[in-house]
């Protein structure tokens, strides 16, 4: 009985070694200089991402094949490797990559989704809103919001979802005339206050949201965001040159002269600041 325990601890040692092993030479472009796996010729630590995928491996030694098979381009590896993979955020995103590289915009979507990967997801909608197709952006951009706010370890990327969907729903208002180009100008500003509800007190968003007001003709809201954005980020360009478009608006040009006095002495090269001042003919 001792001669069999020993016998299968020397067998896993051995087995722990050789993934030990094989996780190195995976990772050896990340390996620190003078290490051992340096001395490895790159195209022989490159064949590790050809090993057999029916190999009884651990899911993070198998994860660690398929990036670095995607990274060295070999596609061919690296779906072998992902389709042993259990269900998870790592294996979706993955996927993702896959379908990227297949010209398959939609699976690739499809899975970045499932990841909540919302960098490479963002990505994919600015390359579908590029294209011209503003709807599929518009429902895919919805989707990812959904997607967010059923996920709370994804909070953070909330605010600035919404958004990149206020944008999306602008770009759609110019495609459009009269009634309809109002009610998606209004969908925009809901985009942008839903930004603001989460992130009160991000300057970015409250600024969006106070030229979206301007868009839909509501001043005395335009001014409330306008000064909250001041508030939030006194250095903030887009809040005074915004403050004097408002006044301009209102008839009272000295004092949108004033803001953008305030403005130049800030940031006079400022695309809000030049357009400001052509308003004004100064």
């Amino acid at each position: 009985m001792r001669s069999l325990l020993i016998v299968l601890a020397v067998a896993l040692a051995l087995a722990l070694g050789a993934l030990q092993f094989l996780s190195s030479l995976a990772l050896r472009d990340a390996a620190r200089p003078g290490s051992w796996v340096g001395l490895v010729p790159g195209a022989s630590a490159a064949r590790v991402d050809e090993l057999d995928a029916r190999w009884p491996l651990p899911a993070t030694l198998r994860l660690v094949l398929a990036r670095q098979a995607l990274a060295h381009g070999n596609v061919a590896a690296a779906t072998q490797q992902v389709a042993l993979l259990p269900a998870s955020r790592d294996r979706a995103g993955l996927e993702g990559e896959l379908a990227e590289r297949r010209g398959d915009t939609g699976g690739a979507v499809r899975a970045f989704l499932d990841a909540g990967d919302v960098a490479d997801l963002e990505r994919q909608i600015g390359e579908i809103e590029r294209s011209g197709d503003l709807a599929a952006a518009l429902r895919l951009q919805n989707a990812l919001i959904d997607r967010l706010r059923a996920d709370p370890t994804q909070a953070a990327s909330l605010p600035d979802a919404y958004y990149q969907l206020g944008l999306l729903e602008e770009s759609v208002s110019y495609t459009l005339r009269g009634a309809a180009a109002r009610t998606v100008e209004i969908r925009a500003l809901a985009a942008y206050e839903a930004a603001v509800t989460v992130a009160p007190f991000a300057q970015r968003y409250l600024v969006a949201a106070a030229n979206q007001e301007l868009n839909v003709g509501d001043l005395n809201r335009a001014q409330s965001y306008f000064l909250r954005a001041r508030e939030a980020d006194p250095t903030s360009v887009d809040a005074v040159t915004g403050l004097g478009s408002l006044a301009h608006r209102r008839g009272r040009d000295d004092e949108a002269r004033a803001y953008l006095a305030q403005a130049r002495h800030m940031n006079p090269n400022a695309p809000a600041v030049q357009r400001l001042a052509h308003d004004l003919g100064s």
